[in-house]
């Protein structure tokens, strides 16, 4: 029972739930925001997202499982300390990437199966070599953020070109950027240990901080546009918006000052909340709107 506990955790640490549990709840965000509802069809879409991603994650620790070994922050992952093997992990993310397929092609259609797909070809296909041989690998590798949304928007019914999918799918992409940044800011060093190449090398940790406030800026500013096109509709999300995305660029005061890891860790944290509270304000107006 203990072992198979302990494989059980193994598996699920190999998905990153954590990630997958956000590239499906965006993916949420994309389907309330067509709909209005939770209407038939969401948690198949969901569950499909969530099991593709899995798979995903899954593919990306396989992949990097060497890299993984050199870097402190990830060498205690299941395959660089033996938890499971490579063919373990192989099988896994099969399993799942196939799964989570299969369920959004008959209970959501084929295109957003077919943008799951392109969004895991993107991330273990083109992003994940890429990061091998450039450190601009984040600006190409930031779809991946922005493809969810379109697979719960289509999922609900809705077409890729309509302008509101496309203004969220913008905001998701910009979005990726200073979260990557700032992974680099506070682990720049075990980057560099694995031997990816990174931007540390090229500027100071003050320019990328400055860096990274710019396109932090930008994100929130991109927000701002949501309401100025029509995407969120009322006056109370309207305002959640602009004080969520003033409360962002405040959490970066003092900055680029970053001789301190925890103004690095504030900031992190500050964008991940963030992107979950702008999630929330989407899904709440569309759902107020559409009582």
């Amino acid at each position: 029972m203990t072992h198979l506990l302990s494989s059980f955790i193994a598996f699920l640490k190999l998905s990153k739930p954590i990630i997958t549990l956000s590239v499906a709840f965006s993916a949420l965000t994309g389907y309330i925001l067509h709909n209005g509802s939770f209407s038939d069809g969401w948690l198949f879409m969901y569950l499909g997202v969530l099991l593709i991603a899995g798979g995903s994650s899954s593919l990306n620790q396989l992949q990097e499982s060497g890299h993984d070994s050199l870097m402190k922050r990830t060498r205690h992952r299941p395959l660089p300390s033996g938890e499971l093997t490579k063919l373990q992990a192989l099988i896994w993310s099969i399993l799942l990437s196939v799964a989570g397929a299969t369920l959004l092609w008959y209970h959501s259609g084929s295109i957003p199966a077919l943008l799951a797909i392109l969004t895991l070809l993107w991330y273990n296909g083109i992003y994940t070599p890429m990061k091998r041989v450039s450190p601009w690998a984040i600006l190409p590798g930031a779809l991946v953020g922005a493809l969810p949304p379109a697979i719960g928007w289509t999922a609900a019914g809705g077409t890729l070109g309509h302008p509101h999918i496309l203004f969220v799918a913008f905001f998701f992409f910009i979005g990726q950027i200073p979260h990557f940044w700032l992974i680099l800011l506070r682990h720049g060093k075990d980057y560099e240990q694995a031997g990816f190449p990174s931007i540390t090398t090229r500027f100071l940790p003050a320019q990328i901080a400055r860096l990274t406030f710019t396109w932090t800026a930008c994100t929130a500013t991109t927000a701002l546009a949501l309401p100025a096109f029509g995407v969120i509709n009322t006056p109370l999300f309207s305002a959640l918006t602009l004080l969520f995305s003033l409360a962002l660029l405040l959490s970066f005061l003092g900055w680029p000052d970053i001789k301190k890891p925890e103004r690095v860790n504030r900031a992190f944290m500050a964008v991940n909340i963030y992107f979950l509270l702008m999630m929330l304000v989407l899904m709440g107006d569309a759902l107020w709107s559409n009582p």
